[in-house]
């Protein structure tokens, strides 16, 4: 039975994708910040008659529990086969309502260099640091592979309107960053790309967004997961499967 583990597990496309590997036969580690919100999570797959869910504490900012999870992993399952670097923010998430926070997200006017660093942090940085602090137990796996949860809002080619600075910036450089991490572990044989999931109804989508997190999951595991090789690591992906513009 193959080893998964998602960030970001707690809620909307996090939850469904343990959901869904789950149904593929995997083994699933399911990760939040809040370990209870994590068991809480994984009591509600249950209660659907999904099994084999492991809940476990992370903060993918933080590096010393990025630490003890490889440990962890390594003495519970001793490899990983799959890593979906699922857990981000955007400005509207990261203002929880208050729109003056929001704006010092989005707003030229109102930009504030605080704010983008921690959105570059959880956004672009983390996944890379999680990869790396995985990538020992990855090696053991079986045609491992790392999917990054990147954004159509990440592309440069495509931007034609102002507005939305840290979370497209964040998600630009999580091109970069995952570029420059595929020539690192091309050696090793673990493939790593990131994938645009299309407009999803989640908390950070909202509930007019065109694809549901069963049918945004779903797309990638198809297009994607099923269909990528060592040789298209440190590509950007669409839902489709195919190229997506820088």
């Amino acid at each position: 039975m193959k080893i998964a583990l998602v960030t970001g597990a707690s809620r909307g496309l996090g939850l469904e994708w343990c959901r869904q590997l789950n149904s593929l036969g995997y083994k699933v580690i399911l990760t939040a910040r809040d370990i209870e919100k994590a068991q809480e999570s994984v009591n509600k797959l249950i209660s659907e008659g999904i099994n084999n869910l492991f809940p476990y504490k992370l903060d993918v900012a933080n590096l010393d529990q990025i630490t003890d999870l490889a440990g962890w992993i390594k003495k519970l399952f001793g490899r990983l086969d799959l890593l979906i670097n699922n857990a981000g923010i955007n400005s509207a998430t990261r203002a929880k309502g208050n729109s003056e926070l929001q704006q010092k997200n989005f707003s030229l006017d109102r930009l504030e260099t605080n704010e983008i660093l921690n959105m570059l942090n959880i956004n672009a940085i983390a996944p890379i640091m999680v990869s790396r602090g995985l990538k020992n137990v990855l090696i053991k796996g079986d045609n491992p592979k790392i999917i990054n949860i990147g954004s159509w809002l990440g592309s440069i080619t495509l931007k034609n309107n102002g507005g939305n600075y840290s979370y497209a910036v964040s998600k630009s450089a999580l091109n970069m960053m995952n570029r420059a991490l595929a020539f690192d572990l091309k050696n090793l044989g673990i493939t790593t790309v990131v994938v645009n999931p299309g407009w999803v109804q989640t908390n950070m989508g909202g509930s007019k967004a065109m694809f549901t997190p069963q049918e945004a999951v779903n797309n990638i595991i198809l297009n994607v997961i099923n269909e990528i090789q060592l040789e298209h690591t440190g590509s950007f992906l669409n839902y489709t499967g195919q190229v997506h513009p820088w």
